[in-house]
């Protein structure tokens, strides 16, 4: 299409729409593993648009609904075919949070859970398609919307895209960023569990330890195993590693929740106090313990390397103190592996095209330490790259999008959907 063309299905981009769009998505609570009901929004709206949709349930035996919505829009069968992504699932609200389901405009600023993240792209993907059908513009190729359930979590939605068989020629997800980048790059993930036992000759740890009874604190055996893993990302190249694209050294390593404690009385989750079910105390020592820990690795590395690392670190704690029992299971690996765009691939120059017509600015390439859905896609044999125009606001007090980023999103997909199918 020429210039003067593509502008004038821009002008067809309804702003208050596209605002609407964003504050109905934000109302709707879809915190990781609840989704069904925004789904149903997403399947009404594509509806409305006249889009072909079709529904992917993560499982037969869920019985929360939790599925990928997709819209399809056929083109004539003579051009290239585009999938435009983003994820339905949110965090949950952090304390504090301004307005997380109101969806308020203030100071020309959308406030709401998912305004930083993925409820952005989704309003603007909607309002690029609206554009396009109101322009009544005829496409060569399909375009096709997914809105995926869980990339939060194991990214079971991407997974049964994946293996659908589903396939275009091209991918664009959307997602955080920055205006005048594309991200090219994401890394890996991979998750496992710790766990520790611990064991005493009498309730009251104390007294057992002062008569000589035999007696070990799993919480006290997880925090070696921690001093332990501390001293493994200091000291293993693994995680020292460089890339053009990514920040920092090597793979990211995190330490998430740890619970411990033993039963009745010792149980964490029983409030300390003396009003009725808050008969929780400290005098039992901890006979379990478990901790969770994770990594974002390189491309280049792979999840089975962190994992025998750190049994091997692990291994290593027990050594010093043979009283430690620890096991380990990995619950999230190789699925969630890191990728890389190849820079000269057609959905990079289409997106180049789209964000120097719409901004007037050439964007650069970049990666992220972050694991989205592009792998997924990318083995499925698409083109992928990712693009946002909103700086990393997730989990924070006053999440919002501006109404300016907002439009601009829906500008620039506006143009890559045409670039790309037309």
């Amino acid at each position: 299409m020429e210039k003067e063309e593509i502008d004038e299905v821009l002008s067809k981009i309804s702003k208050p729409k596209v605002i609407s769009y964003l504050r109905n998505l934000v109302k709707i609570p879809s915190y990781l593993g609840r989704e069904a009901e925004k789904a149903d929004y997403v399947a009404h709206e594509l509806e409305r648009l006249g889009l072909e949709v079709i529904e992917m349930p993560l499982s037969t035996i869920d019985p929360r609904g939790r599925r990928n919505v997709l819209g399809i829009l056929r083109g004539n069968g003579t051009g290239k075919s585009l999938m435009i992504c983003a994820h339905l699932d949110t965090h949950w609200p952090i304390e504090g949070q301004l307005f997380p389901h109101e969806a308020t405009i203030k100071d020309d600023k959308i406030y709401g859970v998912g305004t930083g993240d993925s409820m952005t792209p989704i309003a603007s993907f909607l309002g690029a398609i609206d554009a396009i059908r109101r322009a009544g513009v005829s496409l060569k190729g399909d375009l096709i919307f997914a809105a995926t359930a869980d990339e939060l979590g194991h990214k079971m939605g991407a997974r049964v895209m994946m293996e659908s068989g589903l396939k275009a020629d091209m991918c664009i997800e959307g997602d955080v960023g920055n205006a005048l980048e594309l991200c090219c790059c994401t890394v890996g993930k991979a998750e496992l569990e710790i766990r520790t036992k611990g064991y005493t000759g009498f309730i009251i740890g104390a007294l057992a330890e002062r008569a000589g009874m035999k007696s070990v604190n799993a919480v006290v055996s997880m925090n070696k195993i921690i001093n332990h893993l501390q001293r493994m990302v200091k000291e293993e190249p693994y995680f020292h590693q460089k890339h053009p694209m990514l920040p920092g050294e090597g793979a990211a390593f995190y330490i998430g929740p740890i619970i411990g404690g033993s039963v009745g009385y010792g149980l964490p989750t029983i409030e300390p106090g003396t009003s009725p079910g808050q008969h929780g105390l400290a005098i039992p020592p901890p006979t379990w313990c478990k901790l969770r820990v994770g990594v974002r690795y390189w491309p280049g590395q792979t999840s089975k390397e962190f994992v025998d690392m750190v049994k091997k670190w692990v291994d290593k704690a027990k050594v010093e103190d043979p009283s430690i029992e620890a096991e380990v299971e990995v619950y999230l690996d190789d699925y969630n592996t890191p990728w890389e765009a190849s820079l000269d691939s057609e959905v990079i120059r289409v997106m180049r095209r789209a964000v120097k017509h719409v901004i007037g600015e050439e964007p650069k390439p970049c990666g992220i330490v972050a694991t989205g859905e592009m792998q997924y896609y990318a083995k499925a044999g698409m083109r992928c790259v990712g693009y946002g125009t909103v700086p990393l606001r997730i989990n924070v007090v006053d999440e919002h999008v501006t109404v300016d980023e907002l439009i601009t999103q829906c500008k620039v997909y506006t143009a890559a959907m045409l670039y790309a199918c037309v």
